[in-house]
Formats: structure tokens, C-alpha cells, sequence
């Protein structure tokens, strides 16, 4: 099996049972000690936002997206694989638990490993979603 093969399964196996969810146990298994994660945003106004190092800070990340966020759906579109990157597509849609205002976004993530673990994840996603879930953006309609 190539390393392209390794890396994508890897991923793949982040979403089990039950579909629409993502294995927590998995994600820490493949992910270095030393972990780069990268959420886009601005901290002030989406507290998950930022740079997370190593598995507490990841751990702390999981930790405040939670609280503020409830996935509803959270399924795996495409996954691409080239070498030590891996790209995937993620259905992600719920509400804010704090205004129960909804959100639904495509999440685009890169992994890039070394060896058999990720060093580096950074996440892409519509934060202006998230923003009017969160209250903090009025969503605009076109007319």
C-alpha cells in the first residue's frame, strides 16, 4: 500500500460509526504529539479560532468548538491524497448553542504527515456561517 493509500485511509477511518460523526479516539490516535492545528477566524469573535498545539491544545480546541457549536452533521464528502497530504470535504451543519441560530458549512481540512502521524491540520470553512449562527453577523438576503 502506498503512502498515499496509508495517509488517505487513515482520515477515512476519523469518520465511523455512527456516519455522520467524527471518532474522537481515532483523531488523537493519528496525530502527532506535537500536533500544528489551524482553525481560521477571528479568536475574538469565534473562540475556537486559532493556532492549537499538541494534543492539549487540540483537546482544548475540541473543547470550546463544543460548547459553543452543536454538529448536528458532520459527513465526510471527498477525501483526495497526494503523497503526505491528505485533503478532505466535510458536511458540517448545526446551530449555535447559544442563540440556537443554525449554520451549515463544507469544511475543508489538510493533513500533512510525517511518517504515520499528522503534524499539521489546518481547517477551512465559511466563517460567515458560523458568525450568524453565533449572532455575531447579520445574514443578508438578496433581493
Amino acid at each position: 500500500m502506498s503512502r498515499s493509500d496509508r495517509n488517505r485511509n487513515a482520515v477515512a477511518a476519523l469518520h465511523g460509526a455512527p456516519a455522520g460523526t467524527l471518532s474522537r479516539d481515532a483523531l488523537f490516535a493519528l496525530l502527532d504529539e506535537d500536533v500544528e492545528w489551524i482553525a481560521i477566524g477571528d479568536p475574538e469573535l469565534m473562540p475556537w479560532a486559532g493556532v492549537h498545539r499538541g494534543h492539549d491544545g487540540v483537546a482544548r480546541w475540541l473543547e470550546v468548538l463544543n460548547a459553543a457549536m452543536e454538529y448536528e452533521r458532520f459527513e465526510l464528502l471527498e477525501l483526495y491524497a497526494d503523497g503526505d497530504a491528505v485533503i478532505e470535504v466535510v458536511r458540517a451543519e448545526g446551530y449555535a448553542r447559544s442563540t440556537r441560530f443554525p449554520f451549515a458549512t463544507d469544511v475543508v481540512r489538510i493533513f500533512t504527515f510525517r511518517g504515520d502521524k499528522a503534524v499539521r491540520v489546518h481547517s477551512f470553512y465559511d466563517t460567515g456561517a458560523y458568525l450568524v449562527a453565533l449572532g455575531k453577523l447579520t445574514a443578508r438576503s438578496s433581493s
